[in-house]
């Protein structure tokens, strides 16, 4: 077994200890306090020493009492708990909502019955999610509590998640507590939920798009476009056709008469399509947590970008790089914003593969792109490619000398975007980035299509 392996065991088995840190400072002082009065009773058989026994023997009584009903209030509920999981009885229900773009925190509406909080005491869960652990939380009860010894708990929890992307809730583990909170007993049961979390809203650069693609009539452009024809496309030979444009060539192989689609000018279209590609040449396991915040970064750039021409009542179609997941929804515009959330970087599918240039109104890419493939793709696209570059540099702030100070002086959390910040500007992935950022600029810069660095 691995050593990370054992070393998450561990990590996991804590969550069952049945005792909190308050009864081992309890324990604590009053070992340390039997032994300070123990040294300090100089007369054995004096009255002084009589009057400090009976303060001691009241006090370990009363501690005594404490124990025991912090010990049957939190064991009583838990083993009811404990039967009810045995025979089956029990319903956990975890719901999410669509996640308000002012608010940064996930609300969960969870209902479980049922369930005997510990008399005066708390009822605490875990969410198990993916790969990790949610913090311990108390749910923000959603309605009025109607009777004394309810069991059945509803309530919401505002869960602070840092990634954009589908989550999958596998499971919980349920506390319960005493109200001095020295017990705290702990059973798991399972659960399944799937939601994902959204990016931003933010405003926009406006962009002029012109329509490429014609899904229907009823849209004229204002700058006629060629369509594909001759030495591109054929059709059957009809017998309205013109002899002159039959491809012998072909009716010498394979015994089949076909024209040549001559090439013509459309003053129609329809669509703009819209392109956001997601592949990482930089792809590597140990920029993992790096990755993710340029991830986020580039999703709320991308969903922002497409936001802003969908208000201007654009018929706009999102062509996703990699296969979407299953969303259950009416609206076209969520159903968009699921695809991007839970997009990931990919090295499957490059910009060559996935960009059509005949389709495409808008082009966004990120400073992981491949540098020759988008030197190919802009030296032919000319004017009518809107091409949005995120640097995803600008993902993290610049460093200044009070930053590096506060690193060396105060020790960030595991999971702080301080400690991701410091390991971006010592990564050699900074120094590779930045470089391909301005390869990447010079290219645009060159071509003729519209650009906008973000």
């Amino acid at each position: 077994m691995k050593i990370s392996s054992i070393r998450n065991n561990i990590s996991f088995g804590s969550y069952f200890i049945p005792f909190r840190v308050q009864l081992v400072l309890l324990a604590s002082c009053l070992i340390a306090g039997f032994i300070w009065i123990k040294k300090n009773i100089t007369i054995p058989d004096s009255s002084y020493s009589s009057i400090i026994h009976l303060l001691v023997t009241i006090t370990l009584y009363f501690i005594l009492a404490i124990l025991t009903w912090s010990f049957l209030t939190a064991i009583i509920p838990w083993l009811i708990f404990i039967m009810n999981r045995k025979n089956g009885n029990l319903s956990l229900k975890i719901k999410t909502a669509v996640k308000d773009p002012s608010n940064s925190k996930q609300p969960v509406s969870i209902s479980l019955l049922p369930v005997y909080p510990p008399l005066f005491g708390f009822l605490r869960m875990r969410l198990l999610y993916d790969k990790g652990i949610s913090q311990k939380f108390s749910l923000v009860s959603s309605q009025r509590k109607e009777a004394f010894f309810s069991s059945t708990i509803n309530g919401i929890y505002n869960w602070q998640l840092p990634e954009i992307k589908e989550y999958q809730v596998n499971g919980s583990i349920i506390y319960f507590e005493d109200m001095f909170q020295l017990f705290s007993f702990a059973v798991t049961i399972p659960a399944q939920d799937t939601f994902f979390t959204q990016p931003e809203d933010k405003s926009s650069a406006l962009i002029t798009v012109q329509p490429k693609k014609t899904e229907n009539t009823n849209v004229r452009i204002d700058k006629i476009r060629k369509v594909e024809g001759e030495f591109l496309n054929y059709k059957n030979f009809e017998n309205n056709d013109d002899v002159r444009r039959i491809v012998w060539k072909i009716y010498a192989k394979n015994k089949e008469l076909v024209v040549r689609v001559p090439e013509t000018n459309d003053p129609y279209a329809s669509h703009i399509y819209f392109y956001a590609s997601f592949y990482n040449r930089f792809r590597n396991s140990l920029y993992e947590q790096l990755d993710a915040v340029f991830l986020n970064h580039y999703k709320t750039v991308t969903w922002n970008t497409y936001l802003a021409l969908s208000k201007r009542n654009l018929l706009i179609k999102y062509i996703p790089d990699q296969p979407p997941g299953t969303i259950m929804a009416d609206d076209p515009l969520q159903k968009v914003k699921y695809i991007i959330s839970t997009s990931e970087w990919q090295t499957d599918k490059n910009l060559d593969q996935y960009f059509k240039k005949d389709e495409a109104s808008i082009l966004c890419i990120s400073s992981f792109t491949d540098i020759l493939q988008l030197q190919k793709i802009v030296g032919t696209a000319g004017k009518d490619l809107v091409v949005v570059f995120v640097q995803l540099s600008y993902a993290f702030n610049t460093m200044q000398v009070r930053d590096w100070m506060k690193w060396i002086f105060v020790k960030p959390s595991q999971d702080s975007l301080e400690k991701l910040r410091f390991a971006w500007n010592v990564s050699p992935l900074k120094r590779d980035l930045i470089q391909n950022e301005k390869d990447i600029h010079h290219i645009l810069e060159l071509s003729e299509c519209e650009k906008l660095f973000v």
